[in-house]
Parts: structure tokens; sequence; C-alpha cells
């Protein structure tokens, strides 16, 4: 209820601020607040300024603490703005409303930051029931629409949405809105699920934690039902092999469900751990741009006990003569059964290495009862170090000249009862008949293999029970950090507070009596839960987060009913519908151009034999293989072309070739695309077309009517959005660029290539291309975006559960578990507001943020490195192949010394004409070529769309 006295006294509070921002004197600030238990609820407008005000940037705080989780909501019109022109950095609005909850029934002495402040102070006031339910309800609509808005900014996982969310929904008996219930996707198959378990998918961790907080999980459930049987696989057929291919002696000691990544040399294993060193650990940060990086490489090193600076001092190809990664998962991010296997030229020297670096993390773990064990495993001493929370967890074993120091008690043991290469994968036909396609002679840099029976075991019922346990612990430790963090912000109080003199309650009994927390939280069916170690929290059965116990080590004895129900149905679906699995190699050849770091890499791939039944409408739309292509044009600097049909999914379509061409033309600078605006420009403003040949194919299927519309004599025809078309001589080519189409097109033909494949790509050294800086301008744009995104999570924390800005960065961190990053490059810092305003989170690299001007010094990863690229893929009955071949260039060049190309390059420029697959035969028959389209004197115009609303600019 608004009261004249409130309005008033709001209005006085303004008048300094709105003198100082030179604003209109019509400006207003409006509260109101209504009492209720547990919470009251309140909302305070702000509106009439003239100046426009970024949505993102307003803030509210109480003098005493007393305003909790509000949700800034901005006019319809505001809102507009914001999805037609893009991120939070663009919602420019004159007026917002925020919605929050409050404790007590004395004055709130509240300060809105717009962003400067306004001060104001609200009397609660009693209110008819129904009356207050209406308001908590719009507060619980737009609090959900205002993450929602947040999610779409920000790059963070939403474990920090998704928690107060959640919380709240349950602890007030609120139900989602509409909105969110929609997109609630229950049709995914549980084969799908399983796929996403494995691969740790942020959205099934946040499915995880929503079922826990909502009191779908397994607390208060029993695990009393034996583990069962596996799914039932059918073996692939095995035959005979003329001439035995010759396998290295190190396969023979490598179980046959491990991964196995052999570079042969000590060397070549040394060149990979410097390029993810390079790039934090993370190689994906070689193509993106990363607000944050999780220290997975450095974290297995750490639990190993191998520090790879000091090993590259220590051991060379004089002491290893082979060594390989291998496993029996890749789970990094949670804690992977993982090991070095060596083999040693001298094994007395090899141990002593070994020994000496396990030694000095041992009495780098001190400080956490670092233990020290011989343990006796399948008859042999094996040396066991080991920490509490396994941040140290190092098995070494010798079996002969072979070394293996791994994370897992379970691979020891298979490492150590295959000595007499029984069961091991260079026994086995499948890898034999690999080693055929790629013999050792080859001598590849990466030889990567993972085997039909690796995969079996992802899908086995012990790795499937505990993916989804671990999953259920490492949500559990998070949603406990978040729970403390939202009590402190509570200060929530217990009778344990009086009698032990602390500040507020933390204890997980306090937060689940507060509704902080779920029933039962804690108590998982198989005996695990969150426990104190010294001063950090871990899992009782798998320790701290990110170094869990390897998974074939977690005893699985017992399943809960669900557990069980859910396995029987997940065994039913791939016995019937994915049957078996397919064995998986990349190999990878590396060679130095020349000694300033640049470096060409030929990645093959071959998953051989293919069941392709389990992939559905996705290989079902690739057309035969042919030697068929359409001629790239002059001054492409990106050409991809893929022979195509329509498959299950569209039977309809026949067999064609789809292609796409990037020109390399200079650009504007690129926008961010977050808008449907700025997209439609990213998309007008690249000088690229896509067309089909011999019919329209999958171009049908674009809504622009392609059939309806008639061409001039030339061909051309205008389509929606600006787009045009020109047809003729079986191609359909369409750009939204007229000129550009009249220029390509000409030189569009079909020839036959050196090879078969389906599909064909090469792009050229885009360092000295055309597009260069509009590549720049996009990255930089995009990290700007994210670089924000991250300072506005660090005033969000502050924001809704009162972390102090001075411990945001940390909390952030210590909540991802990942280091905090600009991808500008810059470091956060707390800065003052030099208007009055509070204390924010920027970045150092933010300087040039306002005047649009991309820094000197700023890099787009991909121009780093990248220096051409060639590749091609061929599906050929059951057996998928394809070839990469990559040049990069690195700073400081690798210190390794240059090996000459192989006979089979071409040492001139691999790029300038395209390898292989982009390569048209020596001899080609014009009379078989379809006639190409003429050449256009005049051809059309384009006339740019502008925006229709009022002030818009041109677009």
């Amino acid at each position: 209820m608004r009261h004249n006295s409130n309005r008033l006294f709001a209005l006085t509070a303004c008048l300094p601020l709105l003198l100082l921002a030179v604003r209109s004197a019509e400006a207003r600030v409006e509260g109101e607040a209504l009492i209720g238990r547990p919470f009251g609820v309140g909302q305070v407008s702000v509106s009439g300024l003239d100046l426009a005000i970024d949505a993102s940037r307003v803030f509210i705080e109480e003098k005493n603490g007393r305003v909790f989780y509000p949700a800034v909501a901005q006019g319809a019109f505001g809102k507009l703005i914001g999805q037609i022109l893009g991120g939070a950095t663009e919602r420019p609005t004159t007026g917002a409303t925020i919605h929050f909850l409050f404790r007590g029934d004395e004055p709130l002495e509240l300060t809105v930051y717009v962003p400067q402040p306004i001060s104001l102070v609200v009397q609660p006031q009693t209110d008819h029931p129904r009356r207050f339910d209406r308001d908590l309800t719009q507060w619980w609509r737009q609090y959900n629409a205002f993450w929602r808005n947040e999610r779409a900014d920000d790059n963070q996982p939403p474990i920090v949405a998704t928690y107060l969310t959640a919380m709240l929904g349950q602890r007030l008996s609120l139900e989602p809105p509409v909105v969110e219930r929609l997109k609630e996707d229950k049709a995914r198959t549980l084969t799908t699920q399983a796929l996403e378990l494995m691969a740790g998918m942020e959205k099934l961790r946040i499915e995880t934690m929503k079922n826990t907080l909502t009191g779908r999980g397994d607390f208060g459930e029993v695990a009393n039902l034996p583990l069962p049987p596996g799914p039932a696989w059918i073996p692939w057929p095995t035959g005979s092999m003329p001439v035995p291919p010759e396998i290295e002696p190190m396969a023979m000691h490598v179980p046959q469900d491990w991964f196995y990544a052999r570079f042969g040399r000590f060397s070549n294993y040394l060149w990979m751990t410097h390029l993810m060193d390079e790039y934090g650990g993370d190689i994906s940060s070689m193509v993106t741009l990363r607000s944050y990086i999780a220290p997975m490489n450095k974290r297995v090193q750490n639990q190993l006990g191998l520090e790879q600076d000091k090993l590259a001092d220590l051991l060379g190809d004089q002491v290893i003569s082979d060594v390989a990664l291998v496993g029996s998962d890749t789970f990094m991010r949670e804690g992977a059964a993982i090991g070095l296997l060596a083999q040693a030229v001298d094994t007395k020297v090899l141990k002593n290495v070994f020994s000496m670096q396990r030694d000095r993390a041992f009495d780098r773990e001190q400080a956490k009862t670092s233990t020290r064990q011989t343990l006796q495993i399948a008859g042999r001493e094996v040396s066991f170090y080991s920490t509490p929370d396994n941040r140290l967890r190092s098995f070494y074993a010798i079996d002969g000249d072979f070394h293996l120091v791994t994370t897992s008690r379970a691979m020891v043991e298979q490492f150590l009862r295959a000595s007499d290469g029984r069961g091991t994968l260079g026994a086995s036909a499948e890898f034999r008949a690999a080693r055929q396609a790629m013999p050792v002679d080859r001598k590849d840099t990466v030889f990567a293999y993972f085997s039909t029976a690796f995969f079996q075991r992802l899908f086995s019922p012990q790795y499937q029970v505990e993916l989804g346990r671990r999953m259920k612990a490492v949500t559990d430790l998070e949603l406990l950090k978040l729970g403390r963090l939202a009590g402190r912000g509570e200060q929530l109080r217990s009778e344990r507070n009086a009698t032990e003199g602390v500040p507020y309650s933390d204890n997980a009994a306090d937060l689940v009596a507060a509704g902080l927390l779920p029933r039962g939280f804690g108590r998982r069916a198989d005996g695990s839960g969150p426990v104190l170690l010294g001063d950090e929290w871990v899992d009782a059965r798998r320790g701290a987060r990110g170094a869990f116990m390897p998974i074939p080590d977690v005893a699985t004895t017992a399943i809960t009913r669900g557990e069980a129900e859910r396995l029987q149905a997940l065994n039913a679906q791939l016995a019937s519908q994915w049957r078996r699995m397919d064995p998986l190699l990349i190999a990878i050849q590396r060679t130095a151009l020349d000694d300033k770091g640049r470096e060409r890499l030929v990645i093959d791939g071959n998953i051989n034999p293919l069941d392709e039944t389990k992939y559905g409408w996705v290989l079902s739309m690739l057309g035969p293989p042919t030697r068929q292509m359409i001629t790239t044009a002059q001054g492409d600097v990106i050409a991809v072309q893929a022979a195509v049909r329509g498959g299950v999914g569209l039977p309809q379509i026949p067999p064609h070739h789809l292609f796409l061409g990037v020109q390399d033309l200079p650009l504007p600078s690129a926008t961010s695309s977050t808008g449907l605006m700025q997209l439609l420009n990213l998309l007008r403003s690249t000088p690229g077309y896509i067309g089909s040949w011999p019919t329209a194919g999958f171009l049908d299927i674009l809504p622009f009517n392609l059939g309806g519309t008639v061409p001039d004599a030339n061909g051309f025809s205008k389509l929606p959005f600006g787009l045009w078309r020109r047809q003729g001589g079986g191609f359909s080519v369409l750009s939204f660029d007229p000129q550009l189409l009249a220029n390509i097109t000409p030189q569009l033909r079909v020839v036959d290539s050196e090879i078969d494949a389906q599909l064909r790509l090469h792009v050229q050294d885009l360092s000295q291309s055309q597009i260069k800086p509009w590549i720049r301008s996009l990255y930089y744009q995009r990290g700007l975006t994210a670089s924000v995104g991250n300072a506005r999570f660090l005033a969000l924390l502050n924001q809704q559960l009162h972390v102090p800005l001075e411990d945001a960065k940390k909390t952030t961190e210590d909540l991802l578990d990942a280091q905090l990053i600009c991808p500008l490059g810059g470091e956060y810092q707390l800065v003052e507001d030099l208007n009055g305003g509070r204390k924010s989170w920027q970045s150092t690299a933010w300087a040039n943020r306002n005047s649009g001007a991309i820094p000197d010094n700023f890099e787009a990863p991909l121009l780093k490195w990248f220096r051409g690229l060639d590749a091609h893929l061929t599906k050929d009955g059951d057996q998928l192949f394809t070839r990469i071949e990559l040049d990069i260039e690195r700073h400081p060049p690798p210190t390794e010394p240059k090996v000459e190309l192989p006979s089979f390059f071409n040492l001139g420029n691999l790029f300038g004409g395209g390898q292989k697959a982009l390569k048209a035969a020596d001899k080609q028959k014009d009379e078989e070529l379809p006639p190409p389209l003429p050449p256009v004197v005049n051809p059309p115009k384009a006339e740019p769309p502008r925006t229709n609303i009022p002030g818009g600019r041109d677009i």
C-alpha cells in the first residue's frame, strides 16, 4: 500500500542524485512492502528518468541486510529492445521495478543504485492475505524471469540460479512458472541420458540438483538389490588375417577394456602435454574464449604425483622407449581411472625417477596427512601414496620393463594379471585389424585406440550406477556450499548460535530445518554424503570434488529399486537399438615445416567396423561416397561441401550436393550476435553463399518459398529478409549479396576429385586473410560479453546471497571448482564508482570498452595458431574414415628438432589448391560437365532493410 508520506520522503531523498545526473525533475521513486512470514514481499519502482539506465546495473541494498532475493524488471518496451538489440549491456530503459523479499516489520532503509544511489524508506504494512499472495506470485514470476535473462547472458553453469529458484519454490510452496515447466525435456531416451551422464553434461547436473532440492532424489531409499548383469551385446565377427600385423610390445600389457593413447617416444608425449599447458590444460581454449577453466590436467598430475615439467628435465627417449596414457575411463572432471604406462630402456633409472617424483608429491601433501604404503596386489609389491581426500592417489606397479603409475587400484590388478599377454589389447582381433589399417611403422605421434570393450564397460551396471551416484555426490557438495552461503546471507540463527557463540548457523541440520536444504539431505542410499575433512567438505566415500575415487575402485554391491528399474530399461534399449559398440581409432602424425614454430598435423580417424543403426538419422543423411564435387570459387577462404540425401527423416529429398563458401573480402566490424537484429546483421555482412546441385534438395525446406519464386532472365530472384537466389544448370545458389552471386556462379562446375568422399572441407590461413579483422572483432565482442558476464556474476553473488564483494571472486571459483578468467586477457579488480555508486568488479581489459575499438594486443585464439585446414570424411559400408590436414604455428616454437616431411606431402603450398579431397582429377572430360552459369553484366542491387523501430539504426 502506497502512502503519501513515503512518496514525499522518497522524492526528497532523490533530489541530490537527480541534480547530479541532470535528470528530469519528474523522476519518481516509489516503494511498498507487505509483512509476511517467513518473508514479506515488496517492490520499488524508479521511473521518469531522462537518461536511460542499464537494467543489469540496477541493485538494491537495505541498511541492516534485511532485503533478500531481488529481481529487477524493466518495462515491456525495454524488454523488446533487449530482445532485438542484444545482451544485457544493450538494454536501455528509463525506469525499472525491483521486486524483493524481506524480513521483519521495521522500516526498510533502502538504497537503489541505477547505478548512482537513490535512498528511500519504506514502512511495511499488513494487508489482506489475498493481496499478499498476489504480490508474492508477482515476485515469483519476476524472479524466475530475472534468472532466465541472466542465464542467457552469462557463461557460468547455472548452479546459483538453479539452487535459488528450486530452494525458494519448495520453501515457499510455489510452483515453477508455466514457461519453466514447458522447458522440461521428458522425451529423452535412457540411452541419451546415459550418454549425457558419461559426458558429465551440465544439463544433467542441473537436473540432478533440481531433483535433490525438490525431493525427487533417493533420500530414504534402501540399497538392497543385487547388481544385475550388463547389456546383452552382440559380438563383432572376427576374420582371419593373411599376414598378421606387427604389434608393439606395450599393447600386450594393456587390458582390452582400457583406452590406449600411445606416443611411441617420450618427446611426443611432452609435445602433447606442452600443447595442453599452453592453453591452461583445456584444449578447447585453442578455438574458444573461456571465462573459466577447471585445472583438470594439473589435477591429474597432482593425483599421480608426477609433475610434467620436472619429468621433462629428468626423462628422455634414452630412458623411456615407449609411453602411453591408459585408463578405464576419461572422467577427469570428477576423478578418472587413468594412468601413465612407460616401457623403460633402463628399469632401475626409470624407477628412481618415478620414485623421486612421487616422494616430492608426498612431502608436498604432508599437511593433509599423506600416507605411504606398500601393498600386496596380484602377488606383487605395489607402492601406494595417498591423502584422505584423494587429491594424492598414486599407485606404482612394475612388470618387467613396464611401469604403471595410476590413480586406480583396480587398474593395477588388471595390469599385473595381464603380464602373460592374455586378455590384452594387443592379443585381440579387433586391435590387430586396427594395426593392419594403421601399422606401427607409420610412427604416429599419437595413436589413440578406444576398443569395443572400453565403450561397453562405460555402459556396464557398475559404471552407470556409480556415475549417477557421483553426480548426486558432487551436486550435494555444491548444494551444501550454496546452502551455507544462503544461511549466512539470511543471517540464519539457531539455539547453537547462542550456546556456542557463532555468528550464524551453517551446519547441515540447521540449513535443512530452515528450508535451505531438502529434508534427508546428506543421507544417500549408498551411505555417502558430505563430511567435514579438516576445513573442507568432501564426500564420505569418494573424497574431494574433482578428485573422487575412480569408479572401478568403488565397491557397488547393492542398488536401490529405482536404480534397478533404470538399469533394466537401459539394458533393454541398448540390446534392441544399439546392439554393439564401435571401436574408435585416432592417429596423429606431426611434422615440423620450419624452425619458426610451423607444424603440420595429419589426423586420421577410423571407425571400423561401424554399426550405423545406432546413429539413426544422422548417418542416413549422408549420400553414397562420390568423386563428384563442386569447384570452389576464386577467392573462397572457406569452402564446405557434402553429398547428402533426406535420409529417414525426409525420405522425399533425393541425393544431391550441398556446398557453402565464404569469400575473402574485407568486412565491417562484427557485433555480438545475441539479438535478433544483430544475428541477421551478422549473416548479411558475411560474404558467403550456399547452394545445391542438381536439385534444391535441403534448400527446399527453408521458409523462403524457393519453388514459388519466378527468376528473371539471368536466373535471379529476390527472397524475404534481403536474400537472393540464382539458379541455372542444375545449380541453386543463395546469398545476401546479388553481386557476389553474379561473381561466383559462373565459376561453379561439377568435376571429379581424386578421392571418394561425402564431406569435404577447405579453410585458408585466416591470419593472412582480409576477413581477419572481422574475425578479431567477432571474438572480441564475444569475449567482452563473457567478461562482463563474469563481473555481473560476481555482483549477483553479493546481491542474491550477500557475499561480500571482496570475497565474490574467491567464492565463485570455489563454487565452480575452476579459475575465473577474463576472456580478453585482463585481470578482475574491485573498483570504486567515481559517481558515488557501489563498488564493482571490472576487468583491466575494459579500457577501450566504450570506444568500440579493439585493443592492438588482443588476439583471437584461432588466429594465434591456425594456418590452414583440409579435411574429408568417407563412409563406405561398415567403415567410416576421416582425414584432417592441419597447419599450426606455435609461439614459442617447440623445442623438438625439425622433422622432414614424408614424400606424400605437397612441398609447395598445401592449401593453395587444396588436398586430394578438393583437388580435381588431372583428366576431365569437358563433354561430361554441365554448362556453367553465364556471366552477368548488370546484376540486381541489394537494398538493405532498415529497422522498424523509431530512431533505429540501419542493419
